[in-house]
């Protein structure tokens, strides 16, 4: 079996391709179209690194939280124990929603509308996953609009190239269960691979009355490929793509206070008992690909995605906000006991209905060839991207009657948002590599051009006639220059650095801005780093800054504020830090097959990020009041370690893993940390405690075709807080297991 290690510095070393190489033309170029760092990674003048399918595989981790903790640099803050919404945020870029990464399928913009409202509702079905890429550094500018932080691109099961198939079963605690089947096949001409998955439990979440707390996702995905013979004169390739998915979840924005949270961290509010979110995801794409001429390839993909999500949730009791009732629930007896279902009373509900549209068409190419002792590369792309957001809330009323909720007075349809959010971008770049020995100078540019249109109809003009229409338009256009290098000293040891200047656009303008619109996010990002790969070591160090001009803050629901969806600069800001990963056999012996190996790894980042500006918030995520300099950012975690020691074998292999959240402040501030305790109000709260949590995972092969797994989640039941938003105080998920069957055939 091949050795497993959960450190990033192991993928620097592997290659793109999930399955066994092969040397099919059709299958090399799908896999050029749609990775980003691949076997690149050893090379690139930046961070680079790739989770690849074995490592997928033997962790049995359908939460994409735990893998990506994996890579150091990056930041996430859990929600709902399953990571079906995760907060991904990169090189201390913000985590909520994930809104400030470049986020990809098959190299392919997935965010609902990644300009005009880029919070990830919907994500991916990571069980479907078959490899992940992360890309920080002066390299990431090909991978925009959002290229402070940096991309994440998940690879999707690729079509093999011999018919083969997977089928995988698994049923763990809460009746958390999975099926996953794909077939694939390469013909002369034809290639294909259909896949279906489900993933659904009960929940872990328990409601005050009883009832469901879980999920049930299903994911549909099928590629066809059409290509010219292998030894055609100029190959080509078409590829279509398609994706559907569906997920309902008995999920909540509510959390619970910190009484209630020792007394029962999985409780569930009565209150919450209609919170519900319907999501449903439908993608289309064809690529073409080609080789005009040696050493050039040329891929074009037109795609297509609509994504509707409904989150229906309670919004205030008694006439009282959530949040007043979170912080004082002895001054708001009514409304809490209302909340918990011990009152009768009414309660505002509100269904958020909207539906995204995201379109383009893109073009890749890149073109190899030598002069000489030099070797050279060059990268060059456009995308025309549209994407849409169409916002209907709507607000009921229903009465708390012996604590169940009964629906009084049907709002009218956008009696609480009504409005539109359009985004026009065209994005190009240029990027040019070139090579002498074991030196290698990257340097290129981005250049992206964005219109942004936002139309607010008013909640009383539901046929949305215009009557009491405001328009806001906001248009930009950046140039995005970027210089890299990696120099290998041997074999076995590089260095990697590089600069270059960073974008995340403006978000949607806003109908009341007294001061002007905001401007985009820009930032210059330096980055040193060291690899080192001899002798089963694998080590890499990476230190970095993000030196902001003008750093942006959002007013969300689920980032704590009070949902306006604005907008607004908040100046100059620096965010700095060290990555760290190592892997080492502990039991390597070169020359020695089918033996015991004991991997060892680590991934550590350590992030300091302050505001070096002045000046009084406008709300949101960083509440409000004045934020002073040298305040800390929130929600960037300074230290944050995954480890693991595994032990394996050619039939078997097991995997112990630890994921050490180090304190997280949630409000600016310089001063002492205050974290949840008796008596302390929720808004008074500046920081969450730091936490621990360890997994486990073993495979045992039976034999050529079967597979058994088992993980077990949390194994020391920790019940630390991992979140205090979206609206109080949260859980991970606590002590669980999963027994499964997989079989390759």
């Amino acid at each position: 079996m091949h050795k497993i290690c959960i450190s990033p510095l192991l993928f620097l070393s592997l290659s793109a391709v999930a399955q066994k190489a092969s040397s099919d033309t059709s299958r090399s170029l799908e896999l050029e179209a749609i990775t980003i760092v691949g076997s690149k990674s050893k090379s690139i003048p930046g961070s680079g690194q790739h989770i690849n399918h074995e490592t997928i595989e033997k962790l049995n981790q359908p939460n994409i939280n735990h893998v990506l903790r994996l890579v150091p640099g990056v930041n996430i803050r859990d929600e709902e124990g399953f990571g079906l919404r995760p907060n991904i945020g990169l090189r201390g870029t913000p985590v909520n929603r994930s809104a400030k990464i470049t986020l990809m399928e098959d190299g392919i913009l997935m965010a609902p509308a990644p300009y005009a409202d880029p919070s990830a509702y919907y994500f991916p079905t990571f069980a479907r996953m078959q490899g992940v890429e992360v890309l920080k550094g002066s390299s990431q500018i090909k991978y925009g609009p959002y290229t402070i932080g940096g991309a994440v691109n998940l690879i999707s099961t690729s079509i093999p190239s011999s018919f083969n198939g997977f089928a995988q079963l698994s049923y763990g605690s809460f009746h958390t269960n999975q099926q996953r089947v794909w077939v694939g096949d390469s013909k002369k001409n034809f290639d294909y691979v259909f896949e279906v998955n489900r993933l659904a439990s009960n929940g872990f979440k328990e409601l005050d009355n009883g009832g469901h707390t879980g999920f049930d996702r299903r994911d549909l995905m099928g590629k066809l490929r059409w290509h010219t013979p292998t030894n055609a004169k100029m190959y080509q390739s078409f590829t279509l793509k398609f994706v559907n998915t569906t997920e309902e979840s008995n999920e909540t924005y509510l959390g619970l206070t910190f009484d209630d949270y020792k007394a029962n961290a999985n409780r569930r509010y009565t209150g919450t008992q209609k919170d519900k979110l319907d999501m449903s995801h439908q993608h289309i794409s064809l690529t073409h690909s080609i080789f005009p001429v040696k050493g050039l390839s040329i891929n074009t993909t037109a795609y297509y995605a609509t994504t509707f999500r409904d989150w229906a949730r309670a919004n205030s009791f008694g006439g009282q906000s959530i949040n007043n009732i979170l912080n004082h629930p002895e001054t708001h007896q009514t409304a809490y006991r209302i909340m918990t279902g011990q009152e009768n009373g009414d309660i505002d509900y509100q269904s958020a209905a909207r539906t995204y549209q995201s379109k383009g068409i893109q073009l890749n190419a890149n073109y190899h060839f030598n002069t000489r002792q030099l070797e050279h590369h060059i990268r060059a792309g456009v995308r025309a991207h549209a994407d849409q957001a169409d916002r209907y809330a709507t607000r009921s009323t229903y009465s708390m009657t012996n604590r169940l909720m009964i629906l009084t007075a049907a709002g009218v349809k956008g009696n609480q948002e009504n409005q539109l959010r359009d985004a026009n971008s065209v994005a190009t770049y240029l990027n040019y590599d070139v090579q002498y020995k074991g030196l290698k100078i990257s340097a290129g540019f981005r250049h992206e051009t964005v219109n942004l249109e936002f139309r607010n109809f008013g909640n009383a003009d539901n046929a949305r006639l215009g009557t009491a229409l405001k328009t806001a338009t906001n248009q930009l256009a950046v140039f995005l220059p970027g210089v890299g290098f990696n120099y290998e000293i041997n074999s076995s040891m590089n260095v990697f650095g590089g600069v270059h200047k960073g974008f995340s656009p403006p978000g949607m303008p806003s109908v009341t801005a007294v001061n002007g619109q905001a401007t985009a996010e820009k930032s210059i990002n330096y980055e040193l780093g060291y690899r080192m790969n001899t002798k089963g070591f694998h080590a890499q160090v990476t230190g970095f800054i993000n030196n902001y001009d003008n750093i942006l803050g959002s007013d969300n629901i689920s980032g704590g504020g009070a949902g306006t969806g604005n907008m607004f600069n908040a100046g100059h800001a620096i965010i700095r830090g060290v990555e760290m990963g190592m892997q080492y056999d502990l039991l390597y012996q070169k020359t020695v097959t089918n033996r015991i190996k004991l991997p060892v790894c680590f991934a550590y980042t350590y992030t300091l990020a302050t505001f070096e500006d002045s000046f009084v918030n406008g709300g949101g995520d960083w509440g409000s009041g004045t934020i002073q300099t040298g305040d800390y950012i929130p929600f960037i975690t300074p230290h944050m370690l995954t480890g693991s020691i595994g032990i394996e074998s050619n039939k078997w292999n097991t995997t112990l893993t630890g994921r050490y959240t180090g304190a997280t402040r949630v409000k600016p501030g310089q001063g002492d940390k205050t974290t949840p305790s008796e008596n302390i109000p929720l808004a008074d709260v500046n920081a969450l405690k730091g936490f621990l949590i360890i997994d486990f995972s073993s495979n045992y092969r039976i034999n050529r075709t079967f597979t058994a797994f088992t993980t077990l989640n949390n194994i020391t039941n920790s019940k630390a807080i991992v979140a205090n938003l979206p609206q109080g105080y949260r859980p991970n998920i606590p002590l669980s297991f999963n027994l499964g069957m997989k079989a390759n055939f």
